[in-house]
């Protein structure tokens, strides 16, 4: 009888483990977005409510980056999201090197690829275009 207890409770608890390990289905398909060819660093999930479209970018992250390395940031959007999420990506001196929108024709992309040129500590700003209200997830790969 002992063993018939034993053995319930421990697939008992093998279940709920299992259970409890399942993946956000908007970082699966931002991943498999990313290509073949990348692979899986880290994801940033973002949240965020309706902004003055002249703010900063509001949801910032640090990340290190290491040299002659090749990244590549998606973007991906929930079904709900009334805004694009973009991003911009500065440097130690707080410089801008890359963006994920152009603000002259306000094309917005859903990845982009950058070479770092120096290791160091990068600052992640994410935001959804002209400050619109959204939920999303960057996703950060290693291009091989």
């Amino acid at each position: 009888m002992k063993k018939y207890i034993f053995s319930l409770s421990f697939l008992f608890a093998c279940t709920l483990l299992v259970n409890g390990q399942s993946t956000d289905q908007l970082i699966s398909n931002c991943v498999m977005n990313a290509g073949p060819d990348a692979r899986y660093l880290k994801d940033f999930r973002v949240q965020l409510g309706s902004a003055d479209i002249d703010s900063d970018l509001r949801f910032k992250a640090n990340i290190s980056l290491w040299k002659n390395t090749k990244y590549r940031f998606s973007l991906c959007n929930s079904e709900g999201s009334k805004g694009q999420l973009i991003l911009s990506i500065k440097d130690a001196t707080n410089k801008t090197i890359l963006l994920s929108f152009d603000k002259n024709s306000g094309k917005t992309y859903p990845f982009i690829d950058f070479v770092c040129n120096k290791s160091g500590i990068y600052q992640l700003n994410y935001d959804f275009f002209k400050g619109q209200q959204g939920s999303g997830v960057g996703v950060v790969s290693m291009i091989k």
